[in-house]
């Protein structure tokens, strides 16, 4: 396994190449050049059962500086950064918070509640700015539902003369118990546009959109279905962030929507379970790919769209 350090004082580093990838003991700050991109923790003690703890990135970062991801809001203490996580596997909750019963009962808080938990790290590449780890996702007594294998790489984006970043999934989950495994939301239960879960985004507080825009068409109601989302975006202060996402490079199973919301809270995500969910045989693995990237500024999102898509 590759890891990096510090680099030494006075050395120099070249923004327009250079990824550093720094441990500190199991997390990992990313940098390109001098910017910090932001922090994936693997492990905080600070989340509550009832959170469901998992991996995630925060706090994320444009290259100008600004904070795009919020972490553990009030309204929503399950929602961590940027994370990849699923409503429901089999019977246990791997998001957090209230489990959705159904328009009667709505959420109720239950003793349902896993953990998805870092194992161990397999590659930690600056060269490549890739980073992969073993995780388990686990039940309230512990079992192994699903196991995953689960890389993401950084790398430097520019469109015309604007630099931004980019950030890879790709994982493989296997189902780890010896009966089939359904991976819900809770539009399987009649929760209107409930189909959150899969890789997913909490923006900071007060982050806003002026446009959305989905395979180059206007977008006007969550759950459309598309290759790319372009979030036409500003923060808190009133500074102009794009945001993408895309779907891919490698085939998706299920379905190839996006969930987003940004009243009365901003966030978004790609809802790979909206329509009937999934499922996994015992001992079936199934292959996930996205990309998220960031820039500073109003970008033409046919440009954002274009460099996502290569």
């Amino acid at each position: 396994m590759r890891s990096t350090q510090p680099a030494p004082a006075g050395s120099k580093q070249s923004f327009m190449s250079e990824i550093a990838l720094f441990r500190h003991g199991e997390d990992l700050q990313l940098v390109l050049g001098d910017r910090t991109i932001g922090d994936y923790r693997v492990h905080d003690d600070s989340i509550d059962a009832v959170n469901t703890p998992k991996p995630y990135f925060h706090p994320l970062r444009t290259l100008g500086g600004h904070v795009i991801s919020g972490f553990a809001p009030p309204d929503h203490p399950w929602h961590h950064g940027l994370q990849f996580a699923m409503p429901r596997v089999g019977a246990h909750n791997m998001w957090g918070g209230g489990t959705y019963f159904g328009p009667e009962r709505g959420y109720v808080v239950a003793d349902d509640h896993g953990q998805i938990r870092h194992e161990s790290w397999t590659e930690i590449d600056t060269t490549a700015g890739r980073f992969t780890h073993r995780i388990g996702w686990l039940d309230s007594e512990g079992t192994v539902l699903l196991r995953e294998v689960r890389s993401h790489r950084l790398r430097l984006l520019r469109v015309q003369d604007v630099e931004g970043w980019l950030l890879q999934l790709d994982t493989v989950l296997t189902n780890a118990t010896d009966q089939q495994l359904r991976l819900e939301t809770p539009a399987q239960r009649g929760r209107p546009d409930g189909g959150y879960g899969g890789w997913f985004l909490r923006f900071a507080e007060g982050f806003g959109a002026t446009r959305l825009t989905g395979d180059g068409e206007p977008v006007t109601a969550s759950g459309v279905s598309a290759t790319t989302l372009i979030i036409d975006g500003r923060i808190a202060s009133g500074e102009s962030v794009t945001v993408g996402l895309h779907q891919g490079p490698a085939t998706n199973p299920g379905s190839r929507r996006f969930l987003y919301r940004f009243d009365p809270f901003p966030l978004a995500g790609f809802a790979v379970a909206y329509d009937e969910g999934l499922s996994l045989e015992a001992g079936e693995s199934m292959t996930l790919s996205h990309r998220i990237a960031c820039f500073d500024g109003s970008i033409n999102p046919e440009l954002v769209c274009d460099v996502l898509e290569h």
